[in-house]
């Protein structure tokens, strides 16, 4: 049974007074699992974790994602383009949010029409539909969230991999100069140049395209105010340059839902692709004189896609806060996923070592 919860966490600025804001409820998938009662864990109470799914082939994932999070996140909200139909009726047909909005994956189109191109849609849709939290994580089905590392971020700041403001959260686990994972990406070269690569995931990545790339996105920016386009221009010393990279783990504070939904709908009234909507829109945004809580995140990683991966970055002297893709199942023959047998023990087990690592007591009662 849902209950509706009333949440006391600010809805506007920090520190300033609001009416009590009512919760709607989440789908059944939010609820936790067990075994046991619910860990005693707070760092993320009044934050919504937004995970989304570019393909309903890729569903069977959430489970092992809940098993291992919901011990830790409170309030989480699947969302994807396609019911838990293949799941069974009971259990599955309301759990998870459908927005199916550009979902279709069409390789035959003359041009990359993947699935997942527009699922910033998918984050718009849970921030409007879902008020009353103090923060959104958004994060896709195949990450691995490093909660030991989360749960030190302030939740009043933006939090992505900028390659433009940066704040770094100390790391004990990691001497004060130690390397990062490169940062985001800014549109610094010419039209003409990339629509001269062939690669869309090459040196040109998808600015060049063209029926979502630069010029289409650069049809959105012009419309966003003013005031926001120049705190974005100087910070990229002038006009015309967008920020773009992976869109796989990224924070925004309640008080900042009002600007995020203005000027992400803007970029949504075009076809702009996620990877470049969404971190443009977190720049705009930007408070003055804040900075973006930097993520150790990692992406177009090589394999292996399991905790071995992180294991391995650790001995090579990096932090991994998250990283895409993890592999929660695989593709068996008949085009589906099935989960890993593995997945879900070793990302406790992943968990825990970094409780250790960032020399915190991890909270009593995790499933083990």
């Amino acid at each position: 049974m849902h209950c509706t919860c009333v949440s006391s966490a600010p809805v506007t600025a920090p520190g300033a007074t609001s009416d009590r804001c009512v919760r709607r409820p989440l789908p059944v998938s939010s609820e936790y699992i067990g075994p046991g009662a619910r860990p005693d864990f707070h760092a993320f109470d009044d934050v919504l974790l937004v995970v989304f799914f570019s393909h309903d082939r890729y569903d069977i994932n959430l489970d092992g994602y809940r098993e291992v999070y919901s011990p830790y996140f409170p309030n989480i909200l699947f969302i994807g383009p396609a019911s838990r139909e293949d799941r069974g009726f009971i259990m599955h047909s309301y759990d998870v949010v459908l927005d199916s909005y550009l979902s279709r994956e069409d390789f035959d189109a003359g041009w990359f029409k993947m699935g997942g191109r527009m699922a910033h849609h998918m984050f718009y849709t849970a921030v409007k539909d879902y008020p009353c939290y103090s923060g959104y994580m958004w994060a896709p089905f195949d990450a691995m969230l490093n909660v030991p590392r989360f749960m030190q971020f302030p939740q009043d700041h933006i939090w992505y991999h900028s390659p433009l403001t940066q704040r770094y959260v100390p790391n004990p686990a990691l001497p004060a100069n130690s390397t990062k994972h490169p940062p985001a990406a800014i549109s610094e070269r010419t039209p003409q140049y990339y629509y001269e690569e062939t690669n869309a995931w090459g040196a040109g990545w998808i600015w060049w395209e063209r029926n979502m790339g630069r010029d289409v996105c650069m049809r959105a920016y012009e419309q966003v105010p003013p005031h926001m386009r120049q705190r974005l221009e100087g910070f990229i010393d002038g006009p015309g340059h967008l920020v773009g990279g992976s869109a796989d783990t990224m924070y925004l504070p309640g008080f900042l839902r009002g600007d995020f939904l203005d000027v992400l709908g803007i970029f949504l009234q075009t076809d702009c692709f996620l990877e470049i909507a969404l971190p443009t829109t977190l720049h705009l945004i930007l408070p003055v004189g804040e900075e973006m809580v930097w993520v150790d995140h990692w992406w177009k990683n090589p394999p292996p896609w399991n905790t071995k991966y992180v294991l391995g970055k650790w001995d090579e002297g990096y932090e991994v806060d998250s990283f895409h893709s993890f592999h929660w199942g695989d593709i068996r023959d008949d085009g589906f996923f099935e989960p890993n047998k593995n997945s879900v023990a070793d990302m406790r087990a992943l968990l825990a070592a970094s409780f250790r690592r960032q020399r915190i007591r991890p909270p009593a009662g995790l499933p083990s």
